[in-house]
């Protein structure tokens, strides 16, 4: 988005946001619980712009042989390797119809779905830790769920609707917290959800199942952003998921040197050779359109080959 569109669409002459916009932003807001201590800086906004590398392990298997040569004699090569993103450890059985299927945000540690309501105001977020969360307020009363301890918190919001958290530990190891607003923002209503949680995984809908040697899973959000993060922070590998595609990538991408198109699955991709990255966009099985960001280091073969196992799952009502 040049400055021109960026004024017209946010400017102080814009429109008034609709409520779609409303839950969209909301929604990028709450994803930010669970990604708000993974950030990395982009360049200020010039005539050109970049994926936003923001990001949420990675784990490993046996080498892919597509080795490429560093860029200079202390750099190590890079090795593609299988990789698996987590799953979200839990299901939450005969969700409310008011409530949307839930969107997934990671960071290490904790892992967060947050679910919409229709109404804008009745949101479920669920959260999963692997230590005890830090209090979120200064009162709590007790109460119990499937037999074990939990504490009830409520913070007053004068300028949005009622909001209640409840914390436990589900089992040794596993913190979880459910945090009710609007009609969820009650004792009875959090319990009731409580009950319903079963040990059942659930796959994220965006999934990577290549990445090189070592690199671990910075963080994902809000099931359309994922970063992979080498040993050093400005080593990193990001998939964003986008409405459509951009004709224009060559204008648009900031630091673009050349474009050249490639396969990916088949269908035609176009890859952008920057000052820093590689640029791909590319339309993966299902329709879903992606723009991979990857380090320099990587060969356009093995920048094309993660792309080709890249997967974004479509939402079920």
């Amino acid at each position: 988005m040049n400055e021109i569109n960026l004024l017209r669409t946010h400017g102080p002459d814009a429109p008034e946001p609709s409520t779609e916009t409303l839950r969209l932003a909301r929604d990028r807001l709450a994803g930010e619980f669970a990604a708000a201590s993974v950030r990395r800086t982009v360049p200020p906004l010039r005539r050109r712009t970049l994926l936003v590398a923001a990001g949420a392990t990675v784990v490993a298997g046996a080498g892919i042989g597509l080795a490429v040569r560093p860029l200079d004699r202390s750099a190590e090569p890079l090795t593609l390797v299988a990789a698996t993103i987590p799953e979200f450890p839990l299901t939450l059985r005969s969700r409310p119809a008011t409530l949307d299927p839930p969107r997934y945000s990671y960071a290490p540690g904790q892992f967060l779905a947050v679910y919409l309501s229709r109404t804008a105001t009745d949101d479920v977020y669920l959260f999963v830790w692997d230590s005890r969360p830090a209090r979120i307020a200064t009162t709590s009363r007790p109460v119990t769920v499937a037999g074990r301890p939990a504490e009830i918190y409520e913070e007053s919001d004068p300028g949005g609707p009622r909001r209640l958290d409840m914390s436990w530990e589900r089992r040794p190891g596993q913190w979880v917290s459910l945090t009710g607003h609007g009609m969820f923002a009650h004792d009875a209503a959090l319990l009731r959800l409580a009950e319903h949680l079963v040990d059942e995984p659930q796959q994220v809908p965006l999934r990577v199942r290549l990445a090189p040697r070592g690199w671990r899973l910075a963080f994902f959000k809000n099931d359309t952003i994922l970063t992979l993060q080498g040993d050093s922070s400005d080593e990193t590998l990001t998939v964003q998921v986008v409405a459509r595609r951009d004709p224009d990538l060559l204008r648009n991408v900031m630091g673009a040197r050349h474009e050249r198109r490639v396969t990916v699955g088949g269908r035609e991709a176009h890859l952008i050779r920057a000052d820093e990255i590689w640029f791909l966009q590319a339309e993966v099985p299902g329709g879903a359109v992606v723009n991979l960001q990857a380090p320099l280091r990587l060969s356009v073969d093995q920048v094309v080959a993660i792309a080709e196992q890249i997967s974004v799952t479509p939402r079920r009502p």
